[in-house]
C-alpha cells in the first residue's frame, strides 16, 4: 500500500512548513482484506472517535461514529480528519482521541484496530484471521483445537519503526509491535469463565473451569499493540499507536456436570439485603467495596449452615487493589466457628510486574483499549490480564467457613481484594 503521505501545498510549506492548524486535514490511508488477503472493495466503514483517557480524565466515553468511508477496488481506505479533532492543544492540557476503525465480520472473523495519531499515517491492514477452533471430546476430555496466531502487521512503506535507547549500547534499539499469541477464552451466561494468554493446542479445559454453566462458547483472540513513525514530505513527523485485535467465531462447549457447594452461600461482604454476588453463578464482576473504586477488602468469605469437606476452588476474574506485585499467593482457609482459621490450599500466581510495564517491549502499547471491541467480545487485557486461579484443597477438615486472602510474594503482607466475579468451593 505504498502511498505518499500527504502535507499542506507545497507554496504554504515554502511558508510555514507544517504546522497544523486545528482546522487542517489529515488523513489515515488503511487497506481492507478478506480472509484470504484478497482486496475486499466497496465496503462501507464507519470510523468512530473516543477521548483518550488521561490523568485529568480517567473515564472512558466510549466510541461514537465521527467520519464514513468505502473501500476502493483495491481495498484502499481514505480517511480524511481534522487535525483539532485527533489532537487538541490547550494553554494547560493536551488531549488526545483514539479512533477506531473496524471491518465487517466475515463469517465470524472479525479484525478491527483502535489509534491515535498526529499527523498523516498509515494504520495496519484489516484482514482477518481464521483461527479454525474446534471442540472435542476425548479419553482425556474436552480438548480444543486452534491454529497459530497471524503475524505482525507489516510495518509500511513510509513507516519507521520506534526506536528505544537502552543505555546498555550506545545503538539505539527498534522496538517491534508485539507479537500475536492465541488467546482462549470460555463465555458464559453474564461473563467470563476462563481465559488463557498464549495457550498451546489442543487446550483441554478441565471439569472445574468449566463448572455447570449452561451455554458456555469458546473463542480465539489475538492482539497486536504498537507504534509506526512517519515523516511526510516537507512536513512534521507523524506517530501512529495502535492496537490491532483479531476474532474467531464462537464455537459452543458442551455443558459440564461439576455443581459447587457454593452455589447460593452467603458471603462477606454482600450488598446490603441481597444475595451473595460472588456464589450466584451470575459471572459479574462486581466491586467488594460497593462500588468505591481505589480501594478493596482483605479478604472474601463464604458461609454455609451445615459443614462441608471443600476439595476445590476456583476464583474468577478477580482484580486486586495494588496489583502490580510480581508474585501472588491464593490462599483459602477453613473455619469451624469463624474464628480458629487453618489453611486449606494455596496456589502461587505469576503476576503482571508494573516495572516490567514500563520496559521497551511494552513501551509501544496503546492503554486503555481492552474493551475496544466493536463484535461484543468482553474486554481482553494484554498488559495486565484477567486473573482465573484453581486452588487445590485438603477436603479433610469439616467447615462452615472459607475465606479468600490473596498475599504479596512468599505470603508476607495481604493485597486487598477490590472485585471479583465468581467464587467457587467443590467438595
Amino acid at each position: 500500500m505504498p502511498r505518499l503521505l500527504r502535507c499542506l501545498p507545497l507554496v504554504a510549506l515554502l511558508v510555514t512548513g507544517c504546522d497544523r492548524k486545528p482546522e487542517d486535514p489529515v488523513f489515515v490511508y488503511g487497506l481492507l482484506q478478506h480472509l484470504d488477503g484478497s482486496p475486499r472493495p466497496d465496503v462501507a466503514l464507519t470510523l468512530e472517535r473516543t477521548r483518550q483517557p488521561s490523568y485529568e480524565h480517567p473515564e472512558n466515553e466510549g466510541f461514537k461514529p465521527y467520519t464514513e468511508a468505502r473501500s476502493e477496488g483495491g481495498g484502499q481506505v481514505t480517511l480524511e480528519v481534522l487535525h483539532g479533532d485527533a489532537l487538541e492543544e490547550g494553554e494547560y492540557e493536551r488531549t488526545q482521541y483514539r479512533f477506531r476503525l473496524a471491518a465487517p465480520l466475515e463469517a465470524g472473523h472479525g479484525v478491527y484496530t483502535s489509534f491515535v495519531f498526529e499527523d498523516d499515517v498509515e494504520i495496519p491492514p484489516l484482514r482477518p484471521w481464521a483461527p479454525n477452533l474446534t471442540v472435542g471430546r476425548g479419553a482425556e476430555g474436552l480438548a480444543l483445537s486452534f491454529d497459530a496466531a497471524p503475524p505482525v502487521p507489516p510495518l509500511p512503506p513510509s513507516g519507521r519503526l520506534m526506536q528505544w535507547e537502552s543505555g546498555d549500547s550506545p545503538d539505539l534499539v527498534a522496538i517491534e509491535p508485539w507479537t500475536p499469541y492465541p488467546v482462549v477464552q470460555l463465555h458464559g451466561p453474564g461473563g467470563r469463565l476462563w481465559e488463557v494468554h498464549d495457550a498451546a493446542a489442543p487446550w483441554r479445559p478441565n471439569p472445574y473451569q468449566l463448572e455447570d454453566f449452561a451455554g458456555v462458547e469458546a473463542q480465539v483472540r489475538a492482539v497486536s499493540l504498537g507504534t509506526w513513525i512517519f515523516r511526510p514530505l516537507a512536513s512534521n513527523d507523524s506517530s501512529v499507536s495502535f492496537r490491532v485485535e483479531w476474532r474467531g467465531p464462537r464455537v459452543p462447549v458442551p455443558v459440564g456436570t461439576l455443581h459447587p457447594v457454593s452455589r447460593g452461600a452467603a458471603c462477606t461482604p454482600a450488598p446490603v439485603g441481597e444475595p451473595c454476588p460472588y456464589t450466584d453463578g451470575l459471572l459479574r464482576k462486581v466491586r467488594t467495596t460497593q462500588g468505591e473504586v481505589g480501594s478493596g477488602v482483605d479478604q472474601v468469605v463464604l458461609q454455609w449452615e451445615a459443614p462441608i469437606r471443600p476439595r476445590h476452588a476456583v476464583i474468577r476474574e478477580v482484580e486486586l487493589h495494588l496489583s502490580a506485585t510480581p508474585q501472588l499467593l491464593f490462599q483459602v482457609e477453613g473455619s469451624l466457628d469463624g474464628g480458629s482459621w487453618a489453611t486449606l490450599g494455596s496456589a502461587p500466581y505469576e503476576n503482571y510486574d508494573d516495572d516490567a510495564i514500563r520496559e521497551p517491549s511494552f513501551s509501544t502499547a496503546l492503554d486503555h483499549t481492552e474493551e475496544d471491541s466493536p463484535y461484543g467480545d468482553g474486554p481482553l487485557d494484554m498488559k495486565r490480564p484477567a486473573r482465573f486461579v484453581e486452588v487445590a484443597l485438603t477436603g479433610e477438615v469439616p467447615v462452615r467457613f472459607v475465606r479468600l486472602r490473596v498475599f504479596a510474594g512468599g505470603g508476607s503482607w495481604t493485597i486487598p481484594i477490590s472485585a471479583l466475579s465468581e467464587l467457587s468451593v467443590f467438595e
